[in-house]
């Protein structure tokens, strides 16, 4: 089986926060699944968890809108969408904005599956071993659906059991220092139970391990700036003590359908052109009849072959070219990730002087540019690498730096280097300050993790949107930061949740 196929399967489904606005009325339906009727087996928890899985395909999270609006706020990318986007860009909100809208409900879907799973498996009599794994990855993605809106939003809920009467469906805000505590507690619990990637069989990979437990623990003590807590973590990912992890030697395996699940992977979205039906699908939550896949490719393409909302700024695309390889090329890396005018270039097979593209840059990382003409079927099955190797490798340096070791960062930043062709930073750039590292590494990661929604959770863990020179370097890279104001660094929480729930209020930033 080339990946785990999720089947999302409702049992008394209901989405946190939307729940309010139906009359609290217990009906039953002769035809349909109850919570009294399913969770009696082994297959009944292993379906359980993969619905939990399957939040990851909604429309909020990697079906399409999460990895796009995390990389249009950040310096790498613009808006170039007319569509609701736009509103994301000039920091406005209005009340069916699907940006902000699905972000939070499909989030809050898998937590509310999480959450049935954590209730309804434990008093089940099945395999003690597999009911313990099971149970582990239900609290890696609880934790991962918290991580997901942390980045999002500033203070969220904290929902961490089924409602149990009227009251509980209106959950007040939580400050998201006690939020970042309980996904560090769920990270954890998971990791200590959770298999090693080189324990699954081939049919299982998809699924949460032990090294994607560990390295999302690391990266959440790194965005509260908990370095010791965050540098025996990473050093073990380092050392493999949570699993076997190294660079592939191609940088661009990791944005393919070629070599996935490979060793530098530490958690990846998986999707396939071998699911699904005739209908195209859009908005709402998925079903078995959707022929759409993954919404990246076709969103990101250029117009032509995609619909083009996203461009590469300038700032990338000059970065890309201030430091030359060993062999005097261009990084590679650059290749990889954009489509530009250089000798030989081509955009799906067609060389670049032939097209009239609307920009000299255009992103082509996670696009079918290798396998089809174009994006117009929806149909890509590239699995989005959420978490990889080189990440660990770039947070250990930045770990150590913080922790005042800075001349230990060196190697690590070089192994990503290396696969770059790139030269000795040590040699380049010997002896670098605690502060001279510190910038170093906001640009490392920039071309490494360019396009990847990870470059704006970097913007706001370093603090750049409350200090005014940052704000001012981001403006003169993004013209979009001119609108930019202090108080919403994060998105509005949707203002029909706010209506919705009496207990919710907006974040100050948005009023």
């Amino acid at each position: 089986m080339k990946k785990l196929r999720i089947t999302a399967i409702v049992v008394g489904l209901l989405i946190a926060g939307n729940a309010c606005k139906h009359d609290f009325v217990e009906l039953t339906n002769p035809n349909q699944i109850t919570t009294g009727s399913f969770w009696e087996t082994g297959d009944d928890a292993l379906a359980g968890v993969n619905s939990v899985y399957s939040a990851l395909y909604y429309d909020g999270l990697y079906l399409r809108l999460y990895p796009w609006i995390m990389d249009i706020r950040a310096d790498d990318m613009r808006n170039t969408s007319p569509w609701w986007t736009q509103e994301v860009m000039n920091y406005q909100v209005s009340p069916g904005n699907p940006c902000y809208i699905a972000p939070w409900e499909h989030n809050y879907a898998g937590i509310f599956w999480a959450n049935q799973v954590l209730e309804y498996v434990p008093p089940i009599e099945m395999d003690e071993g597999l009911k313990e794994r099971i149970l582990a990855e239900t609290k890696f993605l609880r934790g991962l659906y918290y991580y997901h809106l942390l980045a999002v939003y500033r203070d969220v809920p904290i929902i961490t059991e089924l409602p149990s009467g009227p009251e509980e469906y209106y959950p007040p805000k939580s400050h998201r220092e006690e939020v970042f505590k309980h996904v560090i507690q769920d990270f954890s619990d998971a990791m200590a139970v959770l298999p090693t990637k080189q324990e699954y069989p081939a049919s299982e990979m998809g699924r949460a391990t032990k090294g994607a437990a560990a390295g999302y623990l690391a990266k959440t003590y790194m965005i509260i700036q908990e370095w010791e807590l965050a540098e025996p973590i990473l050093r073990g990912i380092i050392d493999q003590q949570y699993g076997s992890y190294f660079l592939v030697p191609n940088y661009r395996d990791n944005f393919t359908t070629d070599n996935e699940n490979n060793s530098e992977s530490l958690f990846e979205v998986q999707f396939s052109r071998d699911v699904g039906g005739t209908t195209l699908g859009w908005a709402g939550n998925p079903s078995s009849a959707w022929s759409k896949t993954s919404g990246k490719a076709r969103t990101y393409a250029p117009l032509g072959f995609g619909w083009g909302d996203v461009t590469p700024t300038d700032w990338i695309f000059e970065l890309f070219q201030e430091e030359r390889t060993v062999d005097d090329e261009l990084d590679p890396r650059m290749k990889a990730s954009m489509f530009f005018d250089y000798p030989g270039s081509t955009v799906y097979g067609i060389p670049w002087e032939d097209l009239d593209l609307p920009n000299h840059v255009h992103v082509r990382k996670y696009l079918n540019d290798d396998y089809y003409p174009n994006e117009d079927e929806w149909r890509s099955e590239i699995n989005e690498r959420i978490l990889r190797y080189a990440d660990i490798l770039l947070l250990y340096a930045e770990c150590l730096n913080e922790l005042g070791r800075t001349q230990e960062a060196y190697p690590y930043i070089q192994e990503v280097r290396d696969r770059a062709n790139l030269p000795d930073l040590a040699t380049t750039r010997p002896n670098m300050s605690q502060a001279e590292m510190r910038d170093w590494i906001t640009r490392e990661r920039a071309l490494e993790f360019c396009f990847e929604a990870i470059r704006y959770v970097d913007i706001l863990r370093w603090g750049w949107l409350e200090d005014d020179s940052k704000i001012e370097m981001l403006r003169e890279r993004d013209a979009e930061f001119e609108l930019f104001v202090k108080g919403r660094e994060f998105m509005a929480i949707p203002p029909n949740e706010v209506d919705l729930n009496k207990n919710l209020e907006q974040d100050p930033g948005w009023n």
